[in-house]
């Protein structure tokens, strides 16, 4: 079993609401809604490429005053120094995403889903961690 079924097995076993695709490259994903305190529900994208698994945050919030961008660039960066596994960016379309990659240089059949769930939890925490600040300048 390749490390897509291998999590697809356990977050189904485990009863997790989850989606499923392919992207135009071949790369097949997983959509996990997670509702986060303080906030509404993001999405939590898991995609499965050659060697590694990005993942990536969707639905934080939305920069629509051009103005507002360097205040966010300076937390997030100051958020980059101090975690080191994901980093918030502000994408061209003004959307904000929180992202990681695990690169896989392990060995088939040594994937752990439940290594992968605790590094998705991690950037679910760090989110919710730092939810206000980014929502101070959305709401400045």
């Amino acid at each position: 079993m390749d490390n897509y079924e291998a999590l697809k097995d356990f977050m189904t076993n485990a009863g997790l609401h989850f989606s499923e695709g392919t992207l135009e490259n071949g790369d097949k994903v997983f959509r996990i809604p997670q509702k986060i305190k303080n906030g509404g529900i993001v999405d939590v994208v898991l995609i499965f490429a050659e060697s590694n698994i990005k993942l990536v945050v969707f639905g934080i919030a939305t920069v629509e005053e051009e103005e507002k961008k360097p205040a966010y660039y300076k937390l997030f960066n100051e958020l980059a120094a101090k975690y080191g596994f994901f980093k918030f960016y502000v994408r061209p379309n003004g959307d904000i995403t929180l992202e990681g990659d695990i690169i896989l240089g392990i060995v088939e059949g040594e994937f752990k889903p439940k290594a992968l769930m605790g590094f998705m939890a991690a950037a679910i925490t760090l989110l919710q961690d730092n939810y206000r600040d980014i929502m101070k300048i959305q709401w400045s």
